[in-house]
């Protein structure tokens, strides 16, 4: 009887490995996307530094100019949220990356054991065929003797 095939299983194992992968994009997208918002809160709190010092320069009346340092803060604490979000998507895309190689070796695995499987089957069929053969040639030859 042929022992049983791996191909369930590699289909399972192929699956898993393509969940892998789009978990792992998916993870990408959103660090790239909280990189982004990074960047342009970045761009922002560089502009309100920059029109603070330039109004301290010009001379500008106190409550606008508390209100530019405020805003500062505010985007400060923006920059900081942000900047922990990212180390957290960071982390899960490193999660997901992990998660993929160990997908991608066990399918590798199982077809390396799918193709081991087959030779020694093949090899079991060859072994059968030429002892058959080999008993057709006995009882051939016998009968000929007699």
């Amino acid at each position: 009887m042929k022992p049983f095939t791996l191909e369930n299983v590699l289909s399972y194992r192929k699956r898993l490995e393509d969940i892998a992968q789009y978990r792992f994009s998916e993870a990408q997208k959103v660090q790239q996307q909280v990189e982004q918002i990074l960047a342009d809160e970045n761009k922002i709190l560089a502009e309100l530094s920059r029109r603070s010092e330039h109004l301290q320069v010009e001379g500008v009346n106190i409550t606008e100019l508390i209100r530019y340092e405020e805003r500062i803060l505010q985007v400060k604490a923006n920059v900081k949220a942000i900047v922990k979000t990212l180390a957290e998507k960071t982390e899960i895309v490193l999660r997901e990356r992990q998660n993929l190689i160990n997908r991608a070796k066990e399918r590798q695995i199982m077809e390396r054991l799918k193709e081991r499987q087959n030779k020694a089957w093949t090899a079991f069929l060859n072994k059968k065929e030429t002892a058959m053969l080999d008993e057709i040639a006995i009882l051939h030859h016998d009968s000929e003797e007699q």
